[in-house]
């Protein structure tokens, strides 16, 4: 078995994340884009999303650029919470929660997404010191980057 189909076939960070009611990952949110991100590597995780028609740009055929970013900065924040039980020896979930929010945001959009396509989102924990991770993060379509972002994710108490 590969480390991609093995990871495929492990839990997704989100689903393990307790509380995770968020719009773009949580298991949680019913109406949610419900993103799953998995380890595919040393500090690198991917994700796979299939938009529905209304995730839709201006134009039908393409994938609205808020969305993108909202896989960007889950799948990154996802992440960095993943990175960080794993520093910690632990397993995503397993003792006191490690909370990670959004600190800062970047997304380039390089070329459109068509609304039918299977999008891959890869990370790659490029720094993780003391309270601050930062994730680089790369949207493809068909091998082809469509986005690239970095996410600055800050860790925050219990009662965020």
């Amino acid at each position: 078995m590969s480390a991609v189909s093995a990871a495929v076939e492990a839990p997704a960070f989100q689903d393990l994340i307790p509380g995770n009611h968020c719009y773009g990952c949580g298991p949680g949110n019913v109406q949610g884009l419900r993103l799953k991100s998995r380890w595919s590597g040393p500090r690198e995780a991917r994700a796979l999303f299939r938009a529905q028609a209304h995730h839709c740009a201006g134009s039908p055929g393409y994938l609205n650029g808020g969305i993108i970013a909202m896989l960007v900065d889950c799948h990154g924040i996802c992440t960095a919470i993943a990175d960080a039980y794993r520093q910690a020896g632990r397993g995503v979930g397993e003792g006191e929660a490690l909370n990670y929010v959004t600190g800062g945001l970047e997304v380039n959009y390089r070329r459109p997404v068509p609304i039918d396509a299977e999008v891959t989102v890869h990370a790659r924990v490029a720094e993780a010191t003391g309270r601050k991770s930062v994730v680089e993060c790369t949207l493809l379509v068909d091998g082809q980057a469509c986005a690239t972002g970095k996410v600055v994710a800050v860790r925050v108490g219990r009662d965020w």
